[in-house]
């Protein structure tokens, strides 16, 4: 079992639309379970008033299917476990990406776009099947699929409960993929057909397609981590790779796969370039890719930390952390180190909720020559780090 607990991005802002949205689902939700309790009748009848469906279709049911979830304490062949998990996933979808699409889109737009994208869903269900479906999945998927177009190089913190019991960094990416294809699978016919398969991958498919034209109309404003920013990352990579491919031949230097490999990441010196250049937003989206792919990949001991700077005041603090990790592993006793230190476990210890890591950075903190101020907020610390 796994639970989705957040992105690697602190939020900007409040999400207060995210949130009422919340309050609703569970409200709709509690007061069906108290309905259910004097009258289960009369609870199963307004859950199918609720319910979308094409064969008794009114006005009103594109809106209330999203709210509307089953009750463990009415009849039916479907698991009372099932129904409890069927809300509780879907509170967790809407509120990990719902929480980060706000963040980034606002508040009137993340209305218009999380309903807009569950009433498609949920008209794209209908037409597939006359069977009638409750649920908020459909604009989870449309909100899953709005974000990854927003951020398709995140991280979410994952609480994964088998035999033990761990936190990891999964890439966003790998998750929705896993979901879309679980759902082209029950939608092939393999899995449980209770499941609104069509309901889910319409929702992915027009979250995302909507968001990229958004981003590409300038409706939404653009960011150095969504997918267009990316495509142009990966197509200056490409045409760096072929300006060095052609300045070699011309230069009468062996083919590319001739040439020993070199030591190192074979994009650091474009890293390199970009960062003396002050192309701070290209570095830091190439960085991300080096860092992935190489675990010992470092730059020299200022433009690393320029970089790291950088990420941290961007509000990349995952990239940030380990930016400013890989600096103290080479240069531990640079001019900069206690101090580095230090920020290293601030966004260790409150900000990415890591605060075992970083236990020892700062033990050797406490050992540095600080100033009265910083040896304090190295105590404190570690205190909350321990408690």
């Amino acid at each position: 079992m796994f639970i989705l607990l957040g992105t690697d991005t602190p939020l900007r802002k409040r999400p207060l639309v995210t949130e009422a949205m919340v309050v609703l689902m569970l409200a709709a939700y509690l007061a069906i379970l108290a309905i259910g309790l004097a009258d289960k009748t009369m609870a199963a009848q307004l859950l199918d008033a609720m319910a979308l469906s094409r064969r008794d279709f009114q006005w009103w049911q594109p809106l209330t299917y999203l709210i509307a979830h089953d009750n463990p304490l009415l009849g039916g062949e479907t698991h009372p476990l099932w129904r409890l998990l069927h809300l509780g996933f879907n509170l967790m979808g809407l509120w990990v990406f719902g929480a980060a699409v706000e963040d980034r889109i606002g508040h009137a737009s993340m209305i218009i776009f999380s309903l807009l994208g569950g009433v498609i869903a949920g008209l794209a269900q209908a037409w597939s099947s006359p069977e009638s479906i409750i649920g908020a999945s459909g604009m989870v998927g449309a909100l899953a699929g709005g974000f990854i177009v927003l951020r398709p190089r995140c991280r979410i913190r994952v609480l994964i409960v088998f035999i033990l019991i761990r936190i990891w960094m999964v890439p966003a990416l790998w998750i929705i993929a896993f979901w879309i294809l679980m759902d082209l699978i029950g939608w092939a016919g393999v899995t449980d057909q209770s499941v609104a398969h069509v309901a889910h991958l319409a929702g992915y498919l027009w979250g995302g397609f909507t968001m990229a034209l958004l981003l590409l109309a300038g409706l939404v404003p653009g960011h150095n981590e969504d997918i267009w920013s990316q495509l142009k990352l990966w197509n200056r990579r490409r045409t760096y790779k072929q300006v060095i491919a052609s300045q070699d031949q011309q230069h009468g230097a062996p083919p590319a796969r001739a040439k020993p490999k070199p030591k190192g990441h074979p994009e650091l010196s474009a890293l390199r370039s970009m960062v003396a250049a002050g192309d701070m937003q290209a570095a830091a989206q190439l960085w991300q890719t080096i860092a992935t792919e190489d675990q010992s990949a470092i730059l020299g001991r200022q433009p690393q930390l320029t970089l790291a700077n950088h990420l941290q005041a961007s509000g990349q603090r995952d990239a940030a952390a380990e930016a400013y990790r890989r600096f103290l592993h080479t240069y531990p006793n640079a001019p900069e180190s206690a101090e580095v230190r230090l920020l290293l476990c601030v966004l260790l210890v409150r900000t990415l909720g890591r605060p075992t890591e970083a236990v020892p950075i700062l033990n050797q903190s406490l050992a540095d020559s600080l100033d009265q101020r910083r040896h304090q907020l190295a105590q404190t610390l570690l205190r909350e780090a321990t408690a």
